[in-house]
């Protein structure tokens, strides 16, 4: 009987390190945000579909992952109340994933902003040089697991999304201006430990 209990404890153990949501878009359909209720958005995306082709071609090359939905336009709302466009581009890369037993969502938040400027390079400068684009929104989204457990599926995600100005954005990629220097007046934004998302300002 306690042989049989084992057997059965270990082939739940099995199902479900295979199973489970990975959020990681596995085609160009489900990596690239194609309708929008905003209209600006919708006209926005439009007349660059072909660029956000040619942008998952790029992460899916370099195989880095891509977050559902990640590629396409975002929507921040300014003091004014005013609407401003980006070009969103939210990557799941699979190295960036955390033991929630060895780590706290603040060394999460920490590790995972120092990467960005790893994979913002696969973006260009010349990329930001569209009518009515503000900036760029480049997020990382991570996962947070048992890995006594598993540390391939399951957990939950965490993530952060950074609102570069389109000027700040492209010194950073033209090797104009420290990265750390353009968070100062960039926009953060964050998701921890399943709570709601919340703005903040990054502390190095």
């Amino acid at each position: 009987m306690k042989n049989t209990l084992i057997a059965i404890f270990l082939l739940f153990a099995l199902c479900s390190c295979a199973t489970g949501p990975v959020y990681i878009a596995k085609t160009e359909s489900e990596a690239i945000e194609r309708v929008y209720t905003d209209q600006r958005s919708q006209k926005l995306y439009n007349a660059n579909a072909e660029f956000f082709n040619e942008l998952y071609l790029r992460y899916t090359a370099a195989k880095i992952g891509i977050y559902k939905d990640g590629l396409g336009i975002a929507i921040l709302t300014d003091e004014k109340s005013k609407k401003l466009h980006y070009i969103k581009v939210s990557v799941r890369p699979a190295e960036v994933s955390f033991d929630g037993n060895s780590s706290t969502s603040e060394q999460r938040f920490s590790h995972a902003l120092q990467q960005i400027p790893s994979y913002m390079k696969h973006i260009k400068s010349k990329d930001l040089n569209r009518d009515d684009i503000e900036g760029l929104a480049f997020g990382i989204y991570w996962a947070v697991r048992d890995f006594s457990q598993c540390n391939q599926y399951g957990g939950f995600v965490e993530y952060i999304q950074v609102f570069f100005r389109k000027t700040d954005a492209q010194d950073i990629l033209d090797g104009r201006r420290e990265y750390k220097e353009a968070l100062v007046d960039a926009e953060v934004i964050t998701s921890l430990e399943l709570k709601p998302v919340k703005n903040v300002r990054p502390v190095f």
